[in-house]
């Protein structure tokens, strides 16, 4: 009679003849998909073969545990692959189950000409399936992390969008904020207006609040930063637009906009500067 490490041996013996069946039981789209990134065949083959060689290691050793750590890696290599190679999540992971039916082919066709304990043989899904199970949750963090990566950027895009630095003339540039002022939003407020201040290479900024409906304390502090950061690099910022509502909780947030130009509107800005002919 036959034991889990005869039936692990098998498995071993015949990964590559394993995947060499693979693209029978896969998707014709998933198949094309291949060809068409011109992969080389032959090691795709031997990389699906590890995973049938770490397969049939654990059912010799009786411990899904004992490839734990080349699963992982592998999991993480091929997750990180067809992340790359823009497989969607649910074809990717249709191939755990390919490599769960191929093994359990293997292994029905091993028993045809062996005995084996059937008490043995349940144990083969306990070590076959931790390990498939657990690829496959590797597997899918690179989709995720890609896909945060993907919404970091956009956010990235969102908010440099978000601070619209506009020339009016050579020496003047105009900041309209609209919607909500949070910390974050605030950080890139101060590196992208000195950024396009000093791109435009203007000497006044126009930081027009009147789009803005809610501020507080720690967006107060970020404003009156980017007022200061601005005047390091000798621009001059006039803060205009703020409503009523706005300036009441400035002054019970405690907030100071000492020594910073205010001004009513950004109409009264402009007829001032026309006045003082610097626009």
């Amino acid at each position: 009679m036959q034991s889990l490490k005869d039936i692990g041996q098998e498995v071993i013996n015949k990964k590559l003849e394993i995947t060499k069946q693979f693209n029978e039981l896969l998707e014709e789209g998933y198949v094309k998909r291949l060809k068409a990134s011109h992969s080389d065949l032959d090691a795709v083959n031997e990389w699906r073969s590890k995973l049938i060689g770490f397969l049939g290691e654990a059912i010799i050793e009786r411990n899904p545990e004992s490839v734990e750590e080349k699963v992982a890696e592998w999991a993480k290599v091929t997750g990180e692959g067809a992340v790359e190679s823009q497989l969607p999540l649910d074809k990717a992971l249709k191939t755990i189950s390919v490599y769960r039916s191929l093994t359990w082919k293997v292994i029905k066709e091993y028993l045809k000409s062996h005995s084996v304990d059937p008490m043995e043989l349940i144990g083969v899904s306990d070590i076959i399936d931790p390990i498939l199970d657990n690829a496959a949750s590797i597997f899918s963090a690179s989709y995720v992390k890609d896909h945060k990566r993907s919404l970091d950027l956009a956010k990235e895009a969102i908010q440099e969008l978000s601070v619209p630095v506009i020339a009016l003339t050579k020496d003047v540039a105009i900041l309209p904020l609209i919607g909500e002022l949070d910390t974050y939003r605030s950080k890139v407020l101060i590196e992208k207006s000195l950024q396009k201040c000093s791109e435009l290479k203007v000497n006044t900024l126009i930081i027009d609040m009147s789009g803005v409906a809610i501020i507080d304390t720690m967006v107060g502090h970020e404003i009156f930063q980017v007022v200061k950061a601005l005047n390091l690099i000798g621009v001059k910022a006039i803060l205009t637009g703020l409503r009523p509502e706005i300036a009441q909780s400035v002054v019970q947030l405690g907030v100071s906009f000492a020594n910073i130009q205010v001004m009513s509107n950004l109409q009264a800005v402009i007829s001032q500067m026309s006045k003082e002919n610097s626009i």
